[in-house]
């Protein structure tokens, strides 16, 4: 909190059109700041310790998110950690990113420098062991805004300078980018911004293949909210004074449009320019680990959307009933499937020659997968289970309506051991669930499902031939002319 009061006055941060001063309070971005504070609280707290945390670079011990795994134990532990904050602080805890991009980073540039006798490691390893000695919170921006989508990056730029972020100038002590990235949870209340590529590139796309690490206070760096109706509804109710109409801490989900408008990056935050050959690389070592850490965050969004339709049930005075406890089971299911296909992931990781451990590209990208459908259904349960009261629900300030309010709390009102604004708060967590911007959120990040068909059809063309060879062997069938 402090270290963002502190860089406040440097950063460009817009919501609806309207510079925020003093991102810590206003009501659209102050949620990600108490997300990210919880990251670090929980961290602390001595029966995390050894899941929230790790032992760094240097051998003490690191917060979680901001450490490159280095056995299978890790990997898990990494997943543990991911359905642990995810369910204490009912959002997407805002970090994740920025683990995935240090893991692949890590390993990219290693790669590189083997290559190509660069120094892109030793420059990342000494960026990392200064934010894990000042224990910074890390976004990645990988998603570049894209434009045309059937254009390539050399050729969208042509017509819309800001779809992909490139190098338009390179100094001898650094570069500088231009272009846009979208739908980064969290960026402008980050200490440490990593910017990588968002798809695998051509030799000629060099421009294109650039990885760097940027402070949210760069001078030309631009953050512009996401903007929707709950955070209409987060607004109104902070500007009226309801704090029941949005009774969530750590909010939905807030994320950002950021803009490079010509940005130095020093020489120094430089981890990757020009090669191009290396950029896909990137993105496969980056949602191999986003991808397998999918099934455990949402399994842990799964553990808050089985509470609150519980929650809820009871509110309306129907928790005992036998199609509730039923529906609440399948819940319980969908949450336990998601982890499991992540957890069989990390179990199956590999070590890469830097010394990192990468979860299992196959099985990573069936987790993604199976979390999107779990989740879908998860979802769709918790409004069955809900009642209209989830999307239909009064104002809490209709409850003290001069004359009116009384009766209007005692029509809302249902189980007795529940108070009308007990019932109202339970709602609105479910509505968030039910109505919000998570199942969007869910099917989109990191990457959307097309990319994970793509990958598992790649995946099994290489394998087909074999299976079906091993099949017509157990059936005794003549393969072009072949016994």
């Amino acid at each position: 909190m402090s270290r963002l009061r502190e860089r406040a006055p440097r950063l460009s941060v817009y919501v609806a059109g309207e510079r925020v001063e003093d991102p810590a309070s206003h009501p659209v971005i102050r949620p990600s700041v108490q997300v990210i504070s919880r990251t670090y609280e929980l961290a602390l707290q001595e029966r995390y310790r050894g899941i929230l945390t790790a032992r760094g670079l240097r051998g003490d011990e690191v917060n979680r998110l901001v450490h490159v795994e280095q056995s299978v134990e890790d990997l898990l532990a990494r997943a543990e950690a991911q359905r642990v904050l995810n369910s204490a602080i009912g959002n997407c805890n805002h970090r994740c990113t920025g683990h995935d991009g240090i893991n692949a980073l890590f390993a990219v540039t290693y790669e590189v420098d083997q290559r190509r006798g660069t120094d892109y490691h030793r420059r990342f390893l000494a960026w990392l062991e200064a934010v894990q000695a000042q224990d910074l919170a890390v976004e990645t921006a990988m998603t570049d805004v894209k434009g045309n989508r059937s254009l390539r990056p050399s050729e969208a730029v042509k017509s819309n300078p800001w779809s992909y972020v490139h190098v338009v100038e390179r100094r001898d002590d650094g570069i500088v980018v231009r272009g846009a990235k979208m739908h980064i949870t969290g960026a402008a209340v980050a200490d440490e911004i990593l910017v990588v590529p968002t798809r695998a590139l051509r030799p000629e796309e060099g421009d294109f293949a650039v990885a760097f690490a940027v402070r949210p206070d760069f001078k030309g760096v631009h953050f512009v909210a996401s903007w929707h109706p709950m955070d209409v509804m987060k607004r109104v109710a902070s500007e009226l004074g309801v704090e029941i109409d949005y009774p969530l801490p750590f909010g939905h989900r807030n994320n950002y449009l950021i803009i490079f408008d010509d940005v130095f990056i020093p020489r120094e935050r430089v981890f990757m320019d020009g090669e191009a050959e290396f950029a896909g690389r990137l993105v496969e070592y980056f949602v191999a680990h986003h991808r397998a850490a999918g099934g455990p965050c949402k399994a842990g969004f799964a553990d808050v959307i089985l509470g609150a339709s519980a929650l809820l049930a009871d509110a309306n005075g129907a928790l005992k009933a036998s199609y509730v406890q039923d529906r609440l089971v399948e819940i319980a299911r969908h949450a336990e499937v998601m982890y499991a296909t992540g957890l069989a992931a990390m179990v199956k990781g590999w070590r890469h020659p830097s010394g990192a451990y990468i979860p299992d590209a196959r099985l990573a990208n069936v987790a993604k997968l199976e979390a999107v459908e779990h989740l879908k259904e998860a979802v769709a349960v918790a409004a069955d289970i809900a009642g209209g009261i989830a999307v239909n629900a009064p104002s809490a300030r209709d409850l003290a309506i001069p004359g009116l309010g009384q009766k209007v709390a005692e029509a809302v009102r249902a189980n007795e051991a529940y108070t009308a604004e007990d019932r109202l708060r339970a709602a609105r967590l479910v509505q968030l669930w039910t109505a919000g911007p998570h199942l969007v959120g869910l099917v989109q990040g990191g990457g959307p499902p097309a990319t994970q068909w793509a990958y598992l059809k790649a995946d099994l063309s290489s394998r087909l031939d074999d299976l079906m060879r091993r099949a017509a062997e157990l059936a005794g069938v003549r393969r072009g002319g072949a016994a």
